[in-house]
């Protein structure tokens, strides 16, 4: 499929919300429920090594470790959500979700809650496949990020959490928000929570931050985009100077998709950026920066990604991007907008 400028507006759509499963399953699978006392049985039969494909197999296997992640026993837990975790991003499975959907909302709500850094971060993960297969009723995601936003920003704070992990849960709940809510209300409150983040100093913390932002933008209105790069140009531009190679990248793709942004809404939105000619110095510093206290690879990969950003902040450039899908599809991404919304998905799976 070669894709037109709407190549990606199902990921912003409804029609990225229904993505459903072609299995026909069995909602009367037979599966015991399982025990910790013989969770290593039932570990061994999740873990799909007997390489029965069959959709009844598939059923069971998903069952089994969904009961299983809601026991008590941390290790057969963890192990279990794992599992799942492995099973929604490599098969569709939107009619399994959906048939049991009390069950694995109850078994993330709870890991959120009560689990400790590894468990939670996975949950946060499964909590963001299951939006993203299930998906059939807009009102059922709004319900479900209602439900997950206050876990997940407990979770965003809880400084005992390991700090990697705490950075990818602010871009699993901005994806959560981008696949799940239409409510300008849930993106001012996440904006907020981003404008706090993007303050740290923690690298992870605003590697996470600076994608996030990019990822709302997309489904933001005129007037929200604006208001936001009116208060963040600032802090994101001063980015650009930071001693990570990559936070310097993320900085610098964001400003490139801002530049995008307002240009749809203000044709004389380049006139209204101030000192627009001191950040463009900056950017053709970085797409030649050769210091050789920066080791090899840093340096080629940041005059890379600087060069294409450098290029469409001056308007000499543009995104042209081709994702081979399978032997006969391609993608084509032909926007900043395309490209984020694209790796936030590509990223989750």
């Amino acid at each position: 499929m070669d894709s037109s400028d709407s190549d990606l507006e199902c990921l912003s759509s409804p029609a990225l919300r229904t993505r459903r499963s072609k299995h026909d399953c069995n909602p009367s699978s037979s599966a015991e429920r399982p025990t910790e006392e013989d969770s290593d049985l039932e570990l061994e039969t999740c873990t799909g090594e007997s390489g029965i494909e069959d959709n009844d197999a598939l059923d069971q296997q998903f069952d089994v470790s969904l009961e299983a992640a809601a026991l008590k026993n941390t290790v057969v837990r963890v192990k279990n959500l794992a599992i799942i975790q492995d099973m929604l991003t490599s098969k569709i499975m939107g009619d399994v979700l959906y048939k049991r959907k009390m069950e694995v909302v109850d078994v993330i709500v709870k890991s959120l809650k009560n689990g400790k850094s590894g468990e939670r971060h996975n949950s946060g993960h499964i909590a963001v496949l299951y939006a993203l297969q299930v998906g059939q009723d807009e009102e059922d995601l709004e319900e479900l990020y209602e439900e997950m936003k206050p876990l997940f920003l407990i979770a965003i704070a809880d400084s005992t959490m390991d700090s990697a992990q705490r950075a990818k849960m602010i871009f699993r709940l901005s994806t959560l928000c981008f696949l799940c809510s239409d409510n300008q209300e849930d993106r001012r409150e996440m904006m907020a929570v981003l404008r706090e983040k993007i303050k740290q100093t923690d690298c992870d913390v605003l590697i996470n931050t600076l994608a996030s932002l990019s990822l709302l933008f997309t489904i933001s209105t005129p007037t929200e985009r604006r208001n936001s790069i009116m208060m963040l140009m600032t802090p994101i531009r001063d980015l650009l100077k930071h001693s990570n190679v990559d936070v310097r990248i993320e900085a610098g793709e964001l400003i490139a998709h801002i530049f995008e942004l307002g240009r749809d809404y203000d044709e004389d939105f380049d006139e209204e950026v101030v000192d627009l000619a001191s950040m463009i110095e900056d950017l053709e510093a970085l797409a030649s920066d050769s210091a050789r206290f920066r080791a090899k690879r840093d340096r080629k990969q940041q005059r890379a990604s600087f060069r294409e950003i450098l290029g469409y902040v001056t308007g000499e450039g543009s995104v042209s991007e081709t994702v081979k899908v399978s032997t006969q599809e391609t993608l084509t991404l032909g926007s900043w907008s395309e490209r984020v919304q694209y790796s936030a998905i590509k990223e989750t799976l």
